[in-house]
């Protein structure tokens, strides 16, 4: 067997040079705008060049890129004296050939390069939180905005919402929400979010919230009667049916009727249902106060004077008190029975319609009725409060936050001053507008003149919308769908044209739901 010899591989060279010292040379990346990728060029300030360019020496001994031109250019932007290289020999026996192998070369090296998904790229972030780096250090680290560096560790420590991430099912700020849920173990929310239309997401995460803090609520008012031995209806419970008697249906076997201690004395045969109800109570002592004591007249008003027998609105506070309702569970058990009336029921079925029987059932009927109707009022005004809170963000983070006035702008403030001349000087008004602005001086009015003494012509004029929508969202209290403050159709139409979407709360005020068609469950 003859011996082959082969001729030894010519040798690597690894080296630190300046990035000055080497020769871009042509690429398939025929441009690069370095301008568009801000955030490459800052990790490069950073970190340095992590990844070394790979070039070849010519015979003249020029180091010429051929993988790493966008980061050699970054080099020098930034303003780097050293970054790695690795140094091939050039073997290309001819101009044409030296091509070929370079963009052959070069082709597959993008070809090849994939890069983190999303969802690592969110893992990635949280790891590094965990191993103790600060949201500082990992924002420097990444040129990453310290919300994003948030928003990106809390997606990486969830599943379904980095799953949602990766899948294009969800931009990052709608994930962190979904992670949101998802950490506080909320899997019935999860899946809520994951299957709503991105144009209604933030209204529904924010109703979600609010469902989350009145179950805390509704576990910590229920602690009591589950200590004491009560079935505890869900948060959620509507009613039950006929054949499951409240206190009021029933007495004992010698026709008494049902205490409050009979109840509280046998609690293993009642569930109990906490209703949410309006409550007052004195600002100074804490004691009850019956609505009919005060003069709502006089609410925002100060110097009001209430009526004779009558009390200040602005002496009480309003709160919402858990009341119980109790139902019978065991008849037979608690030793109760249906009061006659209730047995009556059938034998009348046949009368004329106008017996007690019937009246009862008519009362309960209506009573029903009442509560259902009380119960959509509560969860369209808990609705409204979560539209709220996502029509101000959008105004704080969006419309306001404009360096120029919308094209319609100009309009909506002349047509809604020309209907409303008062509408700016309306108490609360003020008060809008430093929470809109983000002011924290007592006097809004002052700061927002400050402002404008120092804004450009266009800002001022947003400046001036400002104005007149925080007067606007002064009257827009929860229970706005109800009362339909004045040109509140036109203010909620003005803000869908500049990209707000409508909650379906808010769609009752112009006129493109009514009451009764709003979802409530």
């Amino acid at each position: 067997m003859t011996a082959t010899h082969t001729a030894p591989a010519a040798a690597l060279e690894v080296a630190q040079l300046h990035p000055d010292a080497l020769d871009i040379g042509e690429n398939v990346r025929d441009s690069v705008d370095l301008a568009q990728t801000p955030d490459f060029v800052e990790s490069i300030r950073e970190n340095g060049v992590l990844e070394a360019i790979s070039a070849v020496r010519t015979a003249d001994g020029t180091i010429v890129v051929r993988d790493g031109q966008r980061r050699t250019l970054a080099a020098r932007e930034t303003g780097l004296t050293s970054i790695p290289v690795v140094i091939y020999p050039d073997t290309a026996g001819s101009d044409k050939a030296r091509a070929v192998d370079r963009i052959g070369k070069q082709i597959t090296a993008n070809r090849h390069r994939e890069g983190l998904t999303a969802a690592q790229h969110t893992r990635g972030v949280a790891q590094m939180l965990e191993f103790g780096a600060s949201i500082t250090k990992v924002s420097k680290t990444l040129a990453m905005d310290k919300k994003d560096v948030k928003a990106q560790a809390a997606v990486g420590k969830a599943e379904a919402a980095r799953a949602a991430l990766d899948a294009g099912q969800l931009d990052l700020a709608h994930a962190a929400v979904v992670a949101e849920f998802e950490e506080a173990g909320d899997t019935e929310a999860v899946e809520k979010l994951l299957t709503t239309r991105s144009y209604d997401f933030d209204h529904v995460a924010e109703r979600l919230r609010g469902l989350r803090e009145e179950r805390e609520a509704y576990a910590r008012a229920a602690a009591p009667f589950e200590e004491k031995g009560f079935t505890i209806l869900p948060h959620d419970h509507i009613s039950f049916g006929e054949d499951v008697p409240s206190p009021s249906d029933l007495v004992t076997t010698d026709g008494d009727e049902v205490t409050p201690d009979m109840i509280d004395a046998a609690p293993q045969f009642w569930a109990v249902f906490l209703g949410l109800n309006d409550a007052f109570f004195d600002k100074a002592t804490g004691e009850r106060v019956d609505y009919d004591d005060v003069d709502w007249d006089t609410e925002d008003d100060d110097s009001a004077v209430p009526d004779e027998g009558l009390r200040h609105a602005n002496t009480v506070d309003y709160r919402p008190e858990y009341l119980p309702e109790y139902w019978c569970i065991d008849q037979e058990g608690a030793g109760l029975e249906p009061r006659p009336i209730i047995d009556a029921v059938p034998a009348a079925a046949g009368g004329s319609g106008n017996g007690p029987a019937e009246a009862a059932r008519a009362v309960r009927e209506q009573e029903a009725k009442d509560k259902q109707e009380r119960r959509r009022v509560r969860e369209l005004n808990k609705q409204a409060e979560a539209a709220t809170t996502v029509r101000r963000e959008f105004l704080r983070t969006t419309l306001l936050a404009r360096k120029t006035p919308p094209k319609t702008a100009a309009a909506y403030v002349a047509t809604t001053l020309a209907r409303d001349p008062g509408l700016i000087s309306e108490y609360k008004a003020a008060e809008s507008l430093g929470e809109l602005l983000g002011f924290k001086g007592y006097y809004p009015g002052r700061e927002l003149a400050e402002q404008v003494a120092k804004a450009s012509e266009a800002r001022a004029q947003v400046l001036l919308l400002a104005l007149v929508i925080a007067a606007q969202e002064s009257r827009m209290v929860k229970d706005a769908w109800r009362s339909k403050p004045k040109n509140a159709d036109q203010y909620l139409s003005f803000l869908m044209e500049q990209g707000y979407t409508l909650s379906a709360v808010e769609e009752i005020i112009t006129g493109q739901l009514t009451f009764d068609e709003v979802a409530i469950d």
